[in-house]
């Protein structure tokens, strides 16, 4: 009996040993060696702009946010070059509150989202989002797409994410 688990152990290790001999240490498959030049290549990250201002982020007045907003997003490097922005991904955090079964107001969070193709809001966004914002309220700007000027590589935009407070 023992001599029969001995040659069924041989039998199963011998293909795992076949594998890792075929495959060394250190050298890696075409598909492995392009998986990892791809995780290299990473696209750079371009700061992205409320409007045609300085302004990625943080609290923001309900005025300031109105207007900067509907001159939409603008995205621009380092070195200055402006990319067009081909889309982003808005989410609407607006803060309510609600009274539960006692009495006691609770508040919370409603989300929007929706996904806006070229540089401002949609239509459906933009015919009730500037009456609804209010102190209390957060806006998210993901996933922004970038169209590079000619020459320069792809990039992505940078996040946003805008707090709205009080009157200044």
């Amino acid at each position: 009996m023992k001599r029969l688990s001995y040659i069924l152990a041989v039998i199963f290790l011998l293909p795992v040993c076949a594998d890792l001999w075929a495959h060394p240490a250190g050298k890696i498959s075409a598909d492995q060696a392009a998986q990892t030049d791809t995780v290299k290549k990473k696209k750079p990250k371009v700061a992205v702009y409320l409007g045609h201002s300085n302004i990625s982020g943080g609290r923001i007045s309900k005025q300031l946010f109105d207007s900067l907003a509907k001159q939409g997003l603008t995205a621009k490097d380092s070195l200055g070059n402006y990319y067009k922005v081909d889309g982003f991904l808005f989410t609407y955090a607006e803060l309510n509150f609600y009274e539960d079964s006692v009495g006691t107001l609770t508040p919370m969070t409603d989300y929007r989202q929706e996904y806006c193709e070229g540089d401002t809001f949609t239509a459906n966004v933009s015919a009730t989002l500037y009456q609804r914002t209010k102190q209390g309220d957060t806006l998210y700007f993901d996933q922004v797409s970038l169209i590079p000027p000619k020459g320069l590589p792809g990039a992505v935009g940078k996040s946003m994410k805008f707090e709205i407070t009080a009157q200044p």
